[in-house]
């Protein structure tokens, strides 16, 4: 769950990659209110060895794909579970949204907000 924008008003879930078929590189969001799961396929991944008593750091973007066209980019910052950073960019230009990790909203059915 992740929140974000001017106050704090934009929220979107997460799905994580899984190991199936696509090896890991589709990824899904979907904005607080909306019925529709949009498509996410990995560009790039970097790793990183911060300390050696802590997980290795992971850069990922993410493409966006609204209707078959790349809508944006999500750069994302984990590290072990956590996700430490996410920004997403408009393919058509504009300023860039800061997102942040949303534990508060994390249940056992999704993420909810008020």
């Amino acid at each position: 769950c992740l929140t974000g924008g001017d106050g704090d008003r934009i929220h979107l879930a997460w799905t994580l990659p899984g190991a199936g078929a696509d090896g890991g590189r589709v990824s899904y969001v979907r904005y607080a209110g909306k019925t529709r799961w949009l498509r996410l396929t990995l560009l790039s991944q970097e790793s990183s060895v911060l300390a050696e008593d802590r997980p290795w750091q992971f850069d990922t973007v993410w493409a966006e794909h609204v209707d078959g066209k790349v809508n944006g980019q999500y750069a994302v910052t984990t590290q072990g579970a956590r996700i430490y950073g996410v920004h997403y960019t408009p393919a058509r230009g504009g300023r860039a949204t800061a997102f942040h990790e949303d534990i508060s909203a994390m249940t056992g059915s999704g993420c909810h907000w008020d």
